[in-house]
């Protein structure tokens, strides 16, 4: 008796998950060192399922900071093309044709805090397919300071120097000069991919020795452009969090209403807000304002978090009260808690 085994490839197709998911891997540098202040471009490529990608109508980007869980309590989602989610960073760029199976990604005004592991993710719309790379992290290093290195060879009078410095940021690469320049040297400057397709500055001097530069001590200095904040930054966890309500006058039914959610911290830029309904543990919106429009649906107690690298803090509630057919919606504060409840009569 003969057994015959064929490959295949079982695909769920109401989920998108597939149990051959570690198959497919993003190539990614294990890890890259970033200056505070200025960006960093992470090279990154990835596989996933070939007829998934070429019937797919929509492919989103993904990255999560410290856990690769998607919905792990210690993971962070930093950035979410699918839900507009951006946290923890001014601007997320994808450089990459996702179609193309490139995500290159560039993460601007890094600062120390940033330094951590982080997992690209996709997620395909229609057929759907979801995969985080957990196998692929890359940790990210900030720090206010990057090195530069001295290589030199001799060769009978000829002396040749070359200077190179990493350039997390190929947008601002770093500017190499060198001191005590024989007047004889011929510089050239130029930006090099290494092999994990991260890039560096490379400056080669060369020369002719001549009695003039003996004893010379000749260096090299890398500049590094960035954006540095005027004073010194003090990190402190969200204080005081709050709501406010807008607008504050009473409103007809169907009108916007806006709730901001309030809170002292610093890195001011850093703060992550969530909203929620009292009893009910899915997070409605995640930026600092929610709105919606007043009417019975939306009766119930709100809060917001705000959360950072330092600390957590919730707001207290807000109120919204349906207390009859109505038409017009009046809200109060006091002591910090605002009611909104309807009158009993139609606004003409």
């Amino acid at each position: 008796m003969f057994l015959l085994f064929f490959p295949c490839e079982c695909i769920l197709p109401f989920s998108g998950e597939s149990i051959f998911k570690s198959k497919y891997y993003a190539e990614l540098p294990k890890r890259i060192k970033a200056l505070s202040g200025s960006c960093v471009q992470i090279p990154c490529t990835f596989k996933a399922p070939e007829t998934i990608m070429k019937n797919t109508e929509r492919i989103f980007s993904c990255w999560i900071k410290k856990n690769q869980a998607f919905l792990h309590p210690e993971s962070l989602v930093v950035f979410n093309e699918s839900s507009n989610i951006l946290r923890g960073f001014h601007h997320i760029e994808i450089l990459g044709n996702l179609s193309q199976r490139e995500c290159t990604t560039v993460f601007y005004d890094v600062m120390n805090n940033h330094t951590d592991n982080y997992y690209f993710r996709v997620e395909m719309k229609n057929p759907d397919w979801k995969n985080t790379y957990q196998y692929n992290p890359i940790n990210i290093s900030v720090s206010g300071k990057l090195d530069s290195t001295v290589n030199y060879i001799c060769s009978e009078t000829t002396v040749n120097l070359s200077c190179s410095a990493e350039a997390p940021c190929p947008k601002q690469p770093p500017t190499i000069s060198w001191s005590n320049i024989p007047e004889s040297a011929h510089i050239t400057t130029q930006l090099q991919e290494k092999p994990d397709k991260t890039q560096s500055v490379f400056s080669y001097m060369t020369f002719k020795a001549s009695y003039k530069d003996h004893r010379k001590n000749i260096s090299c200095t890398a500049t590094f452009p960035r954006n540095t904040p005027k004073d010194t930054t003090v990190e402190i966890p969200p204080k005081e969090t709050h709501i406010t309500i807008d607008p504050s006058d009473s409103v007809s039914v169907g009108t916007n209403v806006t709730l901001t959610c309030k809170s002292k911290a610093s890195p001011s830029n850093d703060i992550i807000f969530s909203w929620y309904k009292w009893g009910d543990s899915k997070r409605l919106d995640y930026r600092e304002q929610m709105t919606f429009g007043a009417n019975r649906t939306n009766a119930g107690w709100y809060f917001c978090i705000a959360e950072n690298e330092y600390g957590i803090q919730k707001s207290k509630e807000i109120h919204e009260q349906n207390m009859s057919p109505a038409w017009i919606i009046y809200k109060c504060v006091m002591n910090k808690i605002a009611t909104i409840y309807f009158t009993g009569y139609k606004k003409k």
